[in-house]
């Protein structure tokens, strides 16, 4: 399972797992962008996950959200799929 937890109205807290079974729910809770939005409590992620945090900036395209303490493995595969640099 994961969640986010809402920090304050500008820090958005990830926790758990972020894969195809689990981003469904955490794009519906995107309604109010946050500005930071911290990973440090993911635990597992996949394409999928990745994909969640694009489409976050997509949504977001206003005011910019930061992604702050990104799993090794999240770090991996947006270097091996070429956006690191729109993440990182």
């Amino acid at each position: 399972m994961s969640q986010i937890i809402v920090e304050d109205a500008n820090t958005w807290r990830v926790s758990g797992e972020l894969n195809f079974a689990t981003v469904g729910a955490l794009s519906t809770e995107f309604t109010q962008p946050p500005k930071v939005v911290d990973l440090c409590d993911v635990t597992r992620t996949d394409s999928a996950g990745l994909a969640l945090l694009i489409e976050w900036l997509k949504q977001s395209k206003e005011a910019p959200i930061t992604f702050r303490n990104m799993p090794a493995q999240m770090v991996s595969l947006a270097t091996v799929c070429g956006v690191q640099d729109i993440l990182l």
